[in-house]
C-alpha cells in the first residue's frame, strides 16, 4: 500500500482579536515505505506555548521519524519524546510552563497503522461505509501534557483530586451505512496520564486522522459536523488536508462563523490501489 500524509492548523477568532499568536502546530511527511502526522496544542493559561508546541511537535516527529522506518513502538517513541523535550527546553532557556502542550500523531506502515493522543482532541478514521470519531476530553479542561512528567505526575494528579477519578471522558461516534451510534465512557484518570493509542488496520480505513481539541470548538456547528466535514476529501493528493481545511474555513466564513480556539490537523490517506 501507499500512504501520504499532509497536515494543516489555523489561528482561532480569540487569538486573533486579542493579537495573540497561534498556539497549535502541525507537521507531516510521507515516505515510500511509512508516513507520519504529527499536532500539537499550547496552553492558553500557560507562558510561550506557541514556541512549547512547535517544540512539542518538533520532537515528536524527530522521535517518529527515528523509529517508524525501523522498529516502531509507542513506548520508545515517548522516550526518544521526552529526551528531546529536555534538551530543546534547556537549549531554548524555557519553563515548564511554556512546555505545556498536547500532542497527537498518526504513523503509519506497512506492517502497522497507529493514532496516539497525549491531552485532549479527535482521533478519526474514515472508509467509504463508515467513519468513526473519538473525542478526549479532560475534567475541570484540565488536559494531561508530557511536561508533566517532570514529577511523574504528582502535582497533575493532585490537581484533579486523585487517581480514582473519573477525570477523562471518551465519546465514540460511528456513522456506518447510514446508521448512528454514540457512546460516552468516563476514564479513571491514571489510565492515560501517558497518551491513548489505537492500533488501527490500515486495510479497514482510507483516511487516519488526529485533531487538536480546537476542532470542537467551532462556533455554531456540532463538532462531529466539523469532523465529518474536514474529512471530505475530494482528491487524497499533495496538499489534501491544507486544501480540505482552507476550503472549510472558507465556508465557515461566508455563514459568519469559524474557529474560536487555533485548530490543528494531520491525516494519512492510505492507497489500497497501490497494493
Amino acid at each position: 500500500m501507499r500512504y501520504t500524509a499532509d497536515h494543516a492548523f489555523h489561528i482561532g477568532s480569540q487569538h486573533l482579536r486579542g493579537g495573540l499568536p497561534c498556539q497549535d502546530y502541525a507537521l507531516s511527511k510521507s515516505a515510500p515505505d511509512h508516513a507520519i502526522g504529527v499536532i500539537s496544542d499550547g496552553c492558553s493559561s500557560g507562558g510561550e506555548t506557541d514556541v512549547g508546541a512547535r517544540v512539542i511537535a518538533r520532537s515528536t516527529f524527530q522521535a517518529l521519524t527515528l523509529t517508524v522506518p525501523r522498529y516502531f513502538a509507542t513506548f520508545t517513541v515517548d522516550d526518544r519524546c521526552e529526551i528531546l523535550d529536555d534538551l530543546a527546553q534547556s537549549a531554548l532557556g524555557l519553563e515548564q510552563s511554556d512546555m505545556l502542550a498536547t500532542c497527537g500523531y498518526v504513523a503509519a506502515t506497512d506492517r502497522s497503522l497507529v493514532v496516539r493522543l497525549i491531552g485532549d482532541g479527535v482521533i478519526a478514521a474514515k472508509s467509504d461505509r463508515e467513519l468513526i470519531m473519538t473525542r478526549f476530553d479532560w475534567a475541570k479542561n484540565m488536559p494531561v501534557y508530557r511536561a508533566y512528567a517532570d514529577d511523574k505526575y504528582a502535582g497533575f494528579i493532585a490537581a484533579h483530586g486523585g487517581e480514582f477519578v473519573d477525570a477523562m471522558t471518551v465519546t465514540r461516534h460511528i456513522r456506518r451505512d447510514g446508521v448512528v451510534t454514540e457512546k460516552v465512557i468516563p476514564q479513571p484518570l491514571y489510565d492515560f496520564l501517558r497518551g491513548l493509542s489505537d492500533s488501527i488496520s490500515p486495510r479497514n480505513y482510507e483516511f487516519v486522522a488526529v485533531f487538536s481539541d480546537g476542532v470542537t470548538q467551532i462556533d455554531g456547528m456540532d463538532w462531529r459536523d466539523v469532523v465529518a466535514q474536514l474529512m471530505s476529501f475530494k482528491s487524497a493528493e499533495g496538499a489534501f488536508v491544507k486544501r480540505r481545511m482552507l476550503r472549510f474555513l472558507k465556508d465557515c466564513q461566508a455563514h459568519g462563523k469559524g474557529p474560536i480556539d487555533d485548530i490543528s490537523m494531520a491525516c494519512i490517506h492510505i492507497d489500497h490501489e497501490a497494493e
